[in-house]
Formats: structure tokens, C-alpha cells, sequence
């Protein structure tokens, strides 16, 4: 694992090596999964991070976060990076999204957690 990628771990077990990427920036044209996350803070300790704050899926990286409408309240939690995976299919990308919320619970992803009985 380079310095500019992160490892997380799905709810299926599946580990997915995902590019670390610092706030804005020129996106590419295609499509896969995001997360807004708070970086490691080495003085928590080993548990201190990093933490994801929100997970999304787009067809287009370009179009979904040069203006995301999370992002200002992942910021406010204390988001600096963005982490990226590239999954063509969308039905791939729906199902990893998902098992990803399942392992992770992100705070911003609350309404995606709750499940109709």
C-alpha cells in the first residue's frame, strides 16, 4: 500500500484499495465509489482514524464532486480527503456502495442505514 491509497474493509470481508486524494481537484470522467474522510490524528492513538464520514456512487467522478452537496457537512466533521475506487458497472458499484455503508456506518449515510421492518 502506497502513501496515496487507502484499504477498506467491505461488509462482505473484501478488502478495496481505494486513491487518497486532499480536497479539490481536477476529476476524472468516470465512474466508481467515494468516501469523505477525516484523516488519521496521530494523537488519538492508534484508533484515532481515519474515519469515513459519507460514501456515495456516481457515473461520473467529474460531475459528482466538483460540487457535492455533502461535502460542506463532512468538512464541518472534519473531512480533508476524498477517497476513490474506479467500478465501471453500476450494479458492481451499487453492491460494494452498499456492503462499504454495511462495514463503515458512516454519520452522513444514516438515512441509507435504516431499514424498513
Amino acid at each position: 500500500m502506497s502513501s496515496n491509497t487507502y484499504n477498506w474493509q467491505s461488509a462482505c470481508g473484501r478488502w478495496l484499495e481505494f486513491e487518497v486524494v486532499r480536497a479539490q481537484r481536477d476529476w476524472e470522467p468516470v465512474g466508481g465509489i467515494y468516501m469523505f474522510v477525516k484523516p488519521h490524528d496521530p494523537q488519538a492513538g492508534p484508533y484515532g482514524g481515519p474515519i469515513c464520514l459519507f460514501i456515495g456512487k456516481t457515473e461520473d467522478f467529474s460531475q459528482a464532486l466538483a460540487r457535492h452537496d455533502m461535502w460542506q457537512a463532512a468538512e464541518n466533521l472534519g473531512a480533508r480527503e476524498i477517497h476513490l475506487i474506479t467500478i465501471k458497472h453500476e450494479e458492481t458499484r451499487a453492491r460494494v456502495m452498499r456492503e462499504l455503508i454495511e462495514a463503515q456506518c458512516p454519520i452522513l449515510n444514516k438515512s441509507m442505514l435504516r431499514r424498513v421492518a
